[in-house]
């Protein structure tokens, strides 16, 4: 089969992607490995995770394709996640091809800026959207409780370099109760000098083990900022998956994302590609067909937009909702899963 994209005609507003719900799903995760060079506590367990064979993940062939279908179909935007995305040899190459086509407006990503230095110039030259960084502490110590590395001053150094260009950073830090919780106003005043979004997540189920029975939620998070800087203000962005709040005097932004309470639910356009192929139309679903099989079977692209038609069409109304759906199917809980395994 014939990997390379091609440009079909029928790109009309009428063959978009539109759920029940009435939401126009234009944003693709799409995951490159379930591999990563860290071991954070939130997204899997000390061991690691069982990876897929090399046989089944997609190929960037096969990945390049499926996206050329996506965007025929109205996405215009991806976001390239893992595992972390540059243990894959090859990843810049696969992102300087699809920065030729011509329907792709944003290509995002999102890494834990252990491999950030060598790539800055790369994310220079194609259309760059946002570069998300995860980075869960400013102490060297709990950096190395949380990721079970000791590569704070690395990353941290590449960090401060990419905060140097004009390229769209946002810094990603899961909070965690008892562990990093205490250094949300730190992370705050990163955005006071710096023109970064700083974004509080969250704990989300995903740990490929077991799940706190208490989470440090979006509502203790907001009001923790409010009583430092009771002049935050909150303005409305569509589509995004974050609340996004203004400080007086800073350069930057505050973002905070209820991955767990799911608040965000109702506008979200987000649809996922898991590293074996697997097409979630929720991060919380099961997953609905395996988009790199049917390739594999030499199903036709005619064929391969039907059955994500199908599947938009099926999409739940909220997180929770998929999670039950999930739940009837595999009969046992979701938090044995990963967040290397889902796709970042």
């Amino acid at each position: 089969m014939n990997y390379l994209h091609t440009t079909h005609p029928n790109n009309s507003p009428a063959s978009h992607l539109i759920d029940l719900q009435g939401r126009h799903l234009n944003y693709l995760r799409l995951a490159v490995t379930d591999r990563c060079n860290f071991r954070c506590t939130y997204c899997m367990p000390k061991e690691g995770i069982d990876l897929k064979a090399r046989d089944n993940i997609m190929r960037f062939q096969e990945m390049e394709h499926l996206l050329g279908l996506f965007l025929d179909l109205g996405v215009t935007k991806v976001r390239i996640t893992g595992g972390e995305p540059f243990v894959r040899k090859g990843l810049p190459g696969f992102l300087t091809r699809i920065n030729q086509y011509k329907k792709l407006e944003t290509i995002n990503l999102t890494t834990n800026a252990y491999f950030l230095e060598d790539t800055i110039p790369l994310f220079q030259m194609i259309k760059s959207g946002s570069i998300n960084i995860s980075l869960d502490s400013l102490k060297r110590d709990v950096f190395f409780k949380i990721t079970r590395r000791d590569d704070f001053e690395r990353v941290w150094n590449n960090i401060e370099k990419i905060l140097l260009t004009d390229l769209n950073v946002k810094l990603n830090m899961v909070v965690l109760k008892g562990v990093n919780d205490n250094e949300i106003i730190d992370f705050a005043m990163l955005a006071k000098k710096n023109k970064v979004e700083v974004r509080f997540i969250e704990q989300m189920p995903f740990n490929g083990g077991l799940f706190p029975n208490e989470i440090h939620t979006a509502e203790e998070i907001i009001c923790t900022l409010q009583n430092s800087f009771p002049e935050m203000i909150e303005h409305q962005k569509m589509s995004s998956t974050a609340r996004i709040f203004d400080i007086p005097g800073f350069k930057g932004k505050i973002g905070i994302i209820a991955g767990h309470s799911r608040t965000f639910c109702s506008t979200c356009s987000r649809l996922r590609i898991t590293p074996d192929g697997t097409f979630k139309t929720c991060l919380y679903d099961y997953g609905a067909i395996n988009l790199k099989d049917m390739l594999r079977l030499g199903k036709s692209d005619q064929e391969i937009k039907a059955a994500i038609r199908d599947a938009v069409t099926k999409r739940a109304k909220d997180g929770f909702e998929s999670e039950q759906r999930t739940q009837q199917i595999i009969h046992f809980s979701k938090n044995h899963l990963s967040m290397a395994q889902i796709g970042g």
